[in-house]
């Protein structure tokens, strides 16, 4: 079930929040079951037996996680890690890694195995969880609490990776479920916002992208204007996509008395990939600092090894994202791009860096490198990946003149004009946010957005998803 469907907007979500509200009436446990059970509920919807290994999951992490607690066994820790990543190299990579031992001359049936929706997601929760418990920073000694804060439906399918500490506070609180209308105001306020970005921007951009990156998979060759206009458009329709999801998410825990880590962060305002990987993906970054970087040796060991295992890091960051090498080589570029940007740092003060007359030029170069990247995460295959980036570097298809390449940017402009204004010109969602909720309480005498404008942007998401014209995240996939 899709956050940007009828079923959820007009059926799912109204049954759950009059239910946990009224649940919660006599007894605040109540409206934590509630909920559970609404969010198995809202992931049985798309394939009803991974309800199976989802509970599976969460039973065993929680009975491992309080032997943890009880016997400090570093053996068992491993065991519980090993077992986790394994759930995940089984469904999500088996048949990745059989396909590449028959590309190298082996004869494997591969197993052709449905990815569980969310598996990377709620699987690293858990891990963060029994290392926590393991050093002694968490005590969570309610099942029910616990298997809350794993399959919560607004962040179990694409995020964010949360801390069992971010959350522990609110579901225990004993002013859990009762209605506070100033969260639920500010929770509608941010998901109409995230829906309006997915809806009414990255559906759109998609609709430029998609097509011109199909020609090139199947093997066509277009104008080097079409190759541009592609990957700007897609880089745009990550972008919309993504925070529309993150705002989104938020927005729901809102709406539940839920504060959800921001996750998503205004990152093509960054003016380097250190500062990017800061505002992208956020929760996954610090995952990956905390329980990858850091136990490799972080920058602890020099500054080889400090390169050696950034890059690392990357890469399998990269096939995190897809069980393809395509993610490989993407990941591979963003951990080049860190390596440089580290030298980089060493040649030149961070005064001349972060200057007013340097900041455009940085960010400039940091936003086409992170397109050139994605050009590997969007292709189908290596191949057209090439493809795509040899047509960018003027190998395209010669029968379009100067004019043409004019023209295709021409009638495509309004939708660009309009990404670039949003995406670099103005506040971001978590800002306004902020802001939206001073006004609530009192402390800000004016509102970011009056209710009339979003009244709009919901009738209008509305409207398009009526239609038809809606899909699913991007981040469904991973």
């Amino acid at each position: 079930m899709l956050f940007n469907s009828i079923e959820f907007l007009f059926l799912f979500l109204p049954i759950c929040i009059v239910g946990f509200y009224a649940f919660s009436w006599r007894k605040p446990a109540n409206a934590r079951i509630f909920l559970l059970f609404s969010s198995f509920v809202f992931y049985g919807m798309w394939d009803w037996r991974y309800i199976i290994l989802l509970l599976a999951s969460v039973l065993f992490n929680y009975n491992l996680s309080t032997l943890l607690r009880k016997n400090k066994s570093g053996l068992l820790l491993v065991v519980g890690i090993l077992t986790n990543i394994g759930s995940i190299i089984y469904f999500k990579y088996a048949d990745f890694f059989l396909g590449t031992a028959n590309s190298l001359g082996g004869d494997f049936e591969l197993l052709h195995i449905v990815l569980p929706l969310g598996i990377s997601f709620f699987t690293f929760q858990q891990v963060s969880f029994l290392v926590e418990s393991y050093r002694e920073e968490v005590d969570c000694k309610n099942f029910w609490g616990y298997a809350l804060f794993i399959t919560f439906f607004p962040q179990l399918i694409a995020g964010p990776v949360v801390r069992y500490c971010e959350v522990a506070d609110q579901l225990n609180d004993h002013k859990f479920g009762i209605v506070n209308w100033n969260l639920i105001s500010a929770g509608i306020f941010i998901f109409t916002i995230g829906l309006s970005k997915k809806v009414l921007l990255a559906d759109e951009f998609a609709a430029i992208a998609s097509p011109l990156f199909e020609l090139v998979d199947n093997g066509e060759s277009i104008g080097a204007a079409q190759a541009w206009l592609a990957v700007f458009s897609y880089s745009f329709q990550i972008y919309f996509d993504f925070s529309g999801y993150s705002d989104m998410a938020i927005g729901l825990g809102l709406m539940f008395g839920i504060r959800l880590p921001v996750n998503f962060l205004s990152p093509y305002k960054a003016r380097n990939i250190i500062e990017f990987w800061r505002r992208w993906h956020m929760t996954l970054s610090r995952f990956l600092r905390d329980f990858l970087y850091f136990p490799l040796g972080g920058n602890r060991s020099g500054k080889i090894r400090r390169y050696f295992n950034l890059a690392i890091v990357m890469l399998l960051g990269g096939l995190w994202h897809g069980a393809s090498w395509n993610f490989v080589i993407w990941g591979g570029l963003h951990g080049t791009y860190l390596v440089i940007t580290h030298l980089f740092h060493k040649l030149v003060p961070p005064t001349e860096i972060f200057s007013i007359r340097a900041s455009f030029f940085y960010g400039l170069i940091t936003y086409l490198a992170i397109c050139i990247a994605w050009v590997f995460f969007r292709s189908e295959n290596i191949d057209s990946a090439f493809l795509m980036i040899e047509i960018m570097a003027g190998g395209g298809d010669i029968e379009y003149n100067f004019i043409s390449n004019v023209w295709i940017f021409w009638e495509n402009s309004p939708y660009l004009l309009l990404g670039t204004l949003i995406v670099w010109r103005c506040r971001n969602s978590i800002s306004l946010l902020e802001q939206y909720e001073l006004y609530l309480e009192g402390k800000a005498t004016a509102s970011p957005a009056n209710a009339n404008a979003v009244g709009v942007l919901l009738a209008t998401s509305i409207f398009v998803i009526y239609s038809g014209a809606y899909s699913e995240f991007i981040y469904f996939q991973f």
